[in-house]
């Protein structure tokens, strides 16, 4: 028993920076800011036309709304999902254990001196069971985490690979909506008098600016799904490594939850 204790205690790794990964992984996931927009395309482009503005605006032959409604609501159902996936390996890396597990092994000085004979065998069979509940549980999440991840690695792969597809979907729709609302600018333009036209071509660029910042964020969104699936892997492999090496590839993933939050950021200003 104390070998295995022993060999148990050994292989133990800090699981946390799978968890500090796993709540950014979980936030973009989660993101459904560029779906939404897309599914709102015609209103936002209606809503760029002002009372006194005579050129139309608008898309013509468009799916119905209500098309575009059902799809947004099996989006966000993926979105929730993967983000609920992810919430749920980190906190079964994370940390968080029992309270008992955080508190130090007794001295037993306090039994000992009410006149209880503790023998070095007991005392050390303390001090081990302590050393279990701090580090052994590490053990538990350890191979819980790793069997999760074998098991699912296929459909999250899938998955997350779909919301790439989609994330190409709501681009292309961004790109004709460009298209519509600078043919509009265009057009009032040329319906302005001279003195409006500095004006107009100012507010061309603006529009124009505008869409490139919005695709620009949808890609480095497709990006960031794309590092997700990456990553995941990464971690499966991670898992199945020796401590060391699994510490500083953790490490090393954990250190690009950054770039996932900035993803994130980005399609949030949608």
């Amino acid at each position: 028993m104390a070998v295995g204790l022993a060999a148990m205690l050994a292989g133990c790794v800090n699981l946390q920076a799978i968890s500090t990964y796993a709540e950014s992984a979980a936030g973009v996931a989660g993101a459904t800011d560029a779906a939404k927009r897309w599914r709102d395309s015609d209103k936002k482009l209606r809503e760029q036309r002002l009372d006194g503005d005579v050129c139309p605006i608008g898309y013509t032959g468009r799916l119905p709304q209500a098309q575009f409604d059902a799809a947004y609501d099996d989006a966000e159902k993926l979105h929730q999902a993967m983000s609920a996936y992810f919430t749920a390996l980190g906190e079964l890396a994370s940390d968080q254990l029992p309270d008992l597990a955080k508190t130090a092994a007794p001295s037993l000085e306090g039994i000992k001196g009410a006149g209880a004979k503790v023998s070095p065998e007991e005392e050390a069979a303390v001090q081990g069971l302590f050393a279990l509940l701090q580090r052994g549980l590490d053990a538990y999440r350890h191979k819980k985490l790793r069997e999760l991840m074998t098991s699912s690695h296929g459909d999250v792969a899938r998955v997350l690979g779909l919301m790439r597809k989609l994330a190409d979907v709501y681009a292309e729709g961004l790109r004709g909506e460009r298209i519509q609302a600078i043919n509009f600018v265009k057009c009032e333009i040329g319906q302005s008098d001279l003195g409006d036209k500095y004006l107009g071509r100012r507010e061309l660029a603006r529009v124009g600016a505008d869409y490139d910042k919005a695709l620009s964020a949808i890609a480095t969104y497709k990006a960031a799904l794309q590092k997700l699936a990456d990553d995941h892997d990464r971690i499966r492999g991670a898992l199945a490594m020796d401590r060391d090496a699994m510490t500083r590839t953790l490490k090393a993933i954990a250190a690009t939850a950054k770039e996932l939050d900035k993803a994130h950021d980005a399609v949030a200003k949608l």
